[in-house]
């Protein structure tokens, strides 16, 4: 007996040579591919028949925290724009005297829209009430702070 093992013999067309093992064709390629498919298909059914379902809701629960994050920051942000605007006013009539160019019609309309716009934010506490009230519009006033 062989303290080695088996005796070696030489490849053949049969077998093979010494110390090899047959090959084994890889049978997982299909598997593989078989889920991925699967996994293609499951993600485009749910963006084609959940995604139109959800969608809407998480719009409207997104834009309606924006809104009242923003409602808690008006005053601060009309601060913000009166001061922005009122800045940006000086810097167009500074660079035009010190350059001796005229101011181009179209940065005066922008700057005049961004001004009445200013304005109509600065002023929205005061004229909020009559503007419901000309668009029919009813709004319940705030109870007191106590």
């Amino acid at each position: 007996m062989s303290v080695i093992g088996p005796s070696c013999n030489l490849p053949s067309e049969t077998s093979p040579g010494c110390g090899c093992a047959a090959k084994t064709e890889p049978g997982g390629g299909k598997a593989a591919g078989t889920a991925v498919a699967t996994a293609v298909v499951a993600a485009a059914c749910t963006v084609c028949c959940v995604l139109p379902f959800t969608l809407p809701a998480v719009v409207l629960a997104s834009a309606g925290s924006v809104i009242a994050v923003l409602d808690h920051a008006h005053g601060l942000m009309t601060k913000l724009s009166i001061a922005v605007v009122l800045c940006a006013w000086g810097w167009i009539v500074w660079r035009s005297r010190t350059t001796g160019l005229k101011i181009r019609s179209t940065v005066l309309a922008a700057m005049c829209a961004a001004t009445a716009l200013t304005a109509t934010a600065a002023l929205w506490p005061v004229m909020e009430s009559s503007v419901f009230h000309a668009v029919g519009a009813v709004k319940k006033p705030k109870p007191p702070a106590s």
